[in-house]
């Protein structure tokens, strides 16, 4: 059964050093048996790797929508059947980088299967380690690799049995790689709104300016981005005595807060092509902010909505020539997911120098997720009392998602979910590529975000605010 073993353990040293550790005996965790096509399939401890029929077309079926160049980024190596399909797809140009971190299972790959013809392949690297850290580091750097090379081409991918079986020993990782699997499967799942929204949109797409044609029209002007979070509550009465030189700009659940406390902002913000999101704008159709929208919008706020009405584009979504022109022509965004990044980024483009983010605690400070102003059931019902039954619906109800710890810009830690970790990456991600724009983050209960500065009281602002 090690026959192949001694082979595929020196080609692999070449790439990947750690594998060293591996022996040549199958792991007492792993149970092999073979298909009725005579290849081997494996059990790791419950859990069943490949089919127990046809593991080659398996693996065929796994790459179906990979195209000739793309640039791979795959965790699980399994047994390589689906490896050997997807190093056929990729071409000449392409490259794949495979993360598989147990043991195990890479132990029995190279035990049970000649992967010769896939270690010898230059446009493989796999990455394997016991050390969380130098994992990280490596996956990284590979990575950044790629997307230099081929942006627009790079696919993350799963092998779903291989990831359950990821070791507990790389928890941050794990954290890192259960974000990417959610966000995909996100995607998939308002897919088909997305779509209906766009179909619906179209007229008002074509007639509308684009984002592009309000670039640079605030240079030099201070901007406020405010959100719904908690943190709102210290910073909504000093809203009201704001100098007219500030552009006031709002996400789209925090335009009613606005309204109710009499505060108009030059901006609206939406992009939720969720039915749920026209409830932000249904008392504020008349509102004079200029609406900020994705062609998926829900097309129910694009069409009720009664102001201007300005097109953004996603830069990474353009599956035609015209959409294509229409993203250049008319402006395109790196929206992250959060409408919160999409208005970061818009008033970054605007020339707003310095930008303030208000309300943007991405966390459960105090175990509540939005404003004490907000008016919907599922928002307010934390105001009911700690220990009430509805406080810990609401409690149960915001952790649906894996919960994370982060940190604080006091240094201390609060709890998040992957879907709010999500959002803070990509906020962090839009700061860190524009490091001349100034952009606080004031009165933060929540998550710490990484190279702003922190403003952690209202007098702190008072400077800039009070006319």
């Amino acid at each position: 059964m090690s026959q192949y073993f001694k082979k595929n353990i020196q080609l692999l040293k070449q790439d990947s050093p750690s594998v060293k550790i591996l022996k040549e005996s199958l792991p007492s965790s792993v149970k092999v048996k073979t298909t009725s096509t005579g290849e081997n399939t494996v059990w790791l401890n419950s859990i069943l790797i490949h089919s127990m029929y046809d593991p080659v077309k398996e693996g065929q079926v796994f790459s179906n929508e990979i195209k000739v160049g793309s640039q791979v980024c795959l965790y699980g190596f399994g047994l390589g059947y689906h490896i050997d399909s997807i190093l056929k797809k990729i071409g000449p140009h392409g490259n794949l980088l495979v993360i598989e971190l147990n043991p195990d299972l890479l132990q029995s790959a190279i035990i049970l299967r000649d992967q010769s013809l896939i270690f010898e392949d230059d446009r493989f690297h796999l990455v394997f380690g016991l050390d969380e850290e130098t994992v990280s580091m490596e996956i990284t750097t590979h990575m950044k690799r790629m997307q230099v090379k081929e942006s627009e081409n790079l696919k993350v991918l799963f092998h779903m049995p291989s990831f359950k079986c990821i070791p507990l020993n790389f928890p941050k990782l794990t954290n890192s790689l259960e974000v990417l699997l959610m966000e995909r499967r996100f995607l998939a799942v308002l897919g088909k709104a997305e779509k209906t929204n766009y179909e619906l949109n179209k007229a008002i797409v074509a007639q509308s300016d684009g984002i592009n044609s309000l670039n640079s029209r605030h240079i030099g002007k201070p901007g406020l981005l405010i959100s719904a979070g908690p943190s709102l509550d210290n910073i909504l009465p000093y809203l009201r005595q704001i100098d007219k030189n500030f552009v006031l700009a709002c996400v789209d659940t925090a335009l009613p807060i606005l309204s109710r406390e009499h505060i108009t902002p030059s901006y609206v913000f939406s992009l939720d092509p969720q039915e749920e999101s026209f409830q932000y704008f249904q008392e504020d159709l008349d509102s004079p902010a200029k609406l900020i929208f994705t062609p998926t919008a829900n097309t129910k706020v694009v069409h009720c909505y009664k102001g201007e009405k300005f097109i953004v584009f996603k830069n990474k979504l353009s599956p035609s020539n015209k959409e294509i022109f229409n993203a250049n022509n008319k402006g395109s965004t790196q929206t992250g997911g959060s409408v919160s990044c999409l208005a970061l980024d818009s008033l970054i483009k605007f020339g707003c120098d310095p930008i303030f983010l208000i309300g943007q605690d991405l966390s459960f400070p105090n175990n509540r997720i939005y404003s004490s102003f907000s008016n919907s059931n599922d928002q307010m019902v934390d105001e009911l009392g700690n220990g009430s039954f509805l406080n810990q619906i609401h409690y149960s109800k915001s952790r649906k998602d894996k919960t994370i710890s982060v940190e604080t810009n006091s240094g201390s830690e609060v709890v998040t979910n992957q879907a709010m970790y999500s959002y803070l990456r990509a906020i962090e991600e839009i700061v860190e590529v524009n490091p001349k724009t100034k952009i606080y983050n004031l009165c933060s209960h929540g998550a710490k975000i990484h190279n702003t500065v922190s403003l952690g009281s209202a007098n702190e602002l008072a400077r800039f605010l009070i006319k």
